[in-house]
């Protein structure tokens, strides 16, 4: 597991790196700028894939792809806070759900869908190319860097993420059709109850109490693996299987 956590420090401070190209593809305005022309943006298609890939690889997407993952895993340091889990994501899932449904009121409005455009407002293919969207990068930065020091572990990722609900809808659906995916099991028996894993979740999750039932099945998990390298005892590890 040592070796995997190094590939995913290395992919995630990469894709960090990469944030001020890739900011567009990940935008709800562009999304929506899209949606009001009939055309399905770069950011959308994006969104459609992590969607997808929450079918497999559940919310793989945070804790190895996400450009944000790298600074929230050095902001622990600052603030390990744990995050009531339950009581925030209200927040980020009422903001999906206004987002989402102007998107879909905009495509009914202009008439239907009217073409693919990978690169709309990304000509150039670079998100961030001129002063004015090099001030919207180090705003959205900002919020980003705010919300997970006043919050606590990932407290972005807790409370604004607009990107999750695609990945936990695509959970959803995955388990409905019985699609195997990506998951931390667990072999209760061997616990020692040192309860280690629940001091390293970077997601708040309370994993001595889930690994009970065989699996840490909760929608917030993010493979991450911390929990899994802390065991003393080898009790958990991630593999393919059904969920449910």
């Amino acid at each position: 597991m040592k070796d995997k956590r190094k590939v995913r420090k290395i992919s995630t401070f990469i894709s960090f790196l990469l944030f001020p190209v890739t900011f567009n593809y990940l935008s709800p305005y562009v999304s929506i700028d899209g949606a009001l022309a009939g055309i399905i943006s770069g950011s959308l298609i994006v969104f459609t894939g992590m969607f997808l890939s929450g079918f497999f690889f559940g919310r793989g997407w945070c804790s190895h792809v996400c450009p944000w993952s790298a600074p929230s895993d050095y902001l622990l340091t600052i603030n390990n806070k744990i995050v009531n889990r339950k009581r925030v994501r209200i927040i980020r899932y009422s903001i999906f759900a206004v987002w989402f449904s102007i998107i879909i009121l905009s495509f009914i409005l202009c008439g239907g869908i009217k073409g693919i455009n990978p690169l709309h407002l990304t000509e150039t293919g670079i998100s961030v190319d001129q002063p004015l969207k090099y001030i919207t990068y180090y705003m959205v930065i900002t919020l980003l860097f705010v919300t997970t020091i006043v919050v606590g572990r990932r407290g972005f990722c807790h409370t604004f993420c607009w990107m999750s609900p695609f990945l936990v809808l695509g959970m959803i659906v995955g388990e409905k059709i019985h699609i195997p995916r990506l998951i931390v099991v667990s072999k209760k028996e061997l616990c020692v109850s040192c309860k280690k894993c629940n001091n390293v979740c970077p997601m708040s999750i309370d994993v001595h109490t889930d690994l009970q039932s065989g699996a840490i099945a909760t929608q917030d998990c993010i493979l991450c693996g911390a929990c899994v390298d802390v065991c003393p005892s080898g009790v958990l590890s991630i593999k393919m299987k059904n969920s449910k």
